[in-house]
């Protein structure tokens, strides 16, 4: 409730109660016969029930512009309200499609002659594949540069970073 319609609903219910004194006075002259005192009291009477009446009247029409107010700010509510429901829809849809594009896409490896040779002289002793060759052993720098070594077990136990 605003204030025009407090205000109307409040003095409606003012009058009203002030319509009672004279209302008592009245009714004290009519057992008197005194109709000068009954004449008098009920102009009082109908003075304050006009404006109780102008009062209810006032808070009547302040109240229909409140509710058509309040339906005016309820559909703008709605309509906010359904535009968040839509950006929240597109932002998910997004996110979606941005998940399916960064899904990991699987890497295939192809191991040349000379790697299968190699796994193979790992697993087997000399005496098993006479035939495989010696392949040459590459490390690379930090400058990212090949540098060939004898054997691998010199290099064991150096740190090396490998970033993607």
């Amino acid at each position: 409730m605003k204030a025009g319609s407090m205000e109307g609903l409040i003095g409606a219910n003012l009058n009203m109660k002030l319509s009672r004194t004279p209302m008592r006075v009245f009714k004290e002259a009519e057992r008197k016969g005194d109709t000068e005192v009954m004449k008098r009291a009920m102009g009082y009477v109908t003075e304050f029930q006009e404006k109780a009446h102008e009062c209810s009247d006032r808070a009547q029409e302040e109240l229909a512009k409140e509710l058509k107010e309040e339906r005016k700010e309820e559909e703008i509510r709605r309509e906010q309200a359904q535009e968040r429901k839509e950006e929240t829809k597109k932002y998910v849809e997004k996110i979606q499609e941005n998940n399916k594009a960064d899904t990991p896409k699987t890497d295939s490896v192809e191991i040349s002659e000379e790697g299968k040779l190699v796994l193979k002289s790992d697993f087997q002793t000399e005496d098993t594949a006479p035939n495989a060759e010696k392949t040459d052993v590459k490390m690379y720098t930090d400058e990212g540069k090949a540098k060939a070594v004898d054997s691998v077990e010199e290099d064991v136990g150096q740190k090396i970073d490998i970033t993607v």
